[in-house]
């Protein structure tokens, strides 16, 4: 049967790549990967984790706006990782959805899985999740509460 290997990479669309470049090398450790080069005519650049299994495609668009259907790209981390996420994300100010920084409290517990959703300075949305659910309940005291 026919089936797919893996994701590539996810392209994301923003209005200015040199502020996007900055801001997901500092928030999120992503660095431009070199053996993908620009011909000029467009501007944009490859992003890849160290490891080069995450990549993002950021694409310059100055009609780039996020829509309010548009899923997130999601990161899957281990529970030690979640929390150490939680603080990174809070100390660069990152926002939420609703301008909100992102704190211990933006925690969503879905019972399962605990996820932390956020936007990059262009509004695309992202989340950071873990299924670390029970230790990440004992340590952030969520209560067992189901996001919506």
């Amino acid at each position: 049967m026919l089936s797919l290997g893996k994701i590539d990479h996810i392209h994301i669309r923003v209005k200015d790549v040199a502020v996007a470049l900055k801001w997901y090398q500092r928030v999120l450790g992503l660095a431009p990967d070199a053996r993908y080069k620009t011909d000029g005519a467009h501007n944009n650049a490859m992003l890849a984790n160290a490891s080069g299994n995450v990549r993002l495609a950021i694409s310059e668009d100055a009609d780039a706006a996020p829509s309010d259907a548009q899923g997130a790209v999601a990161f899957v981390v281990g529970g030690q990782d979640f929390l150490e996420w939680i603080d990174r994300l809070a100390v660069e100010r990152v926002t939420n959805r609703e301008g909100q920084t992102i704190a211990r409290d933006s925690v969503h517990d879905h019972r399962f899985f605990c996820a932390l959703s956020f936007v990059d300075p262009f509004g695309n949305p992202y989340e950071i999740v873990s299924y670390d659910h029970t230790w990440l309940v004992g340590k952030l005291k969520l209560g067992g509460q189901l996001a919506v």
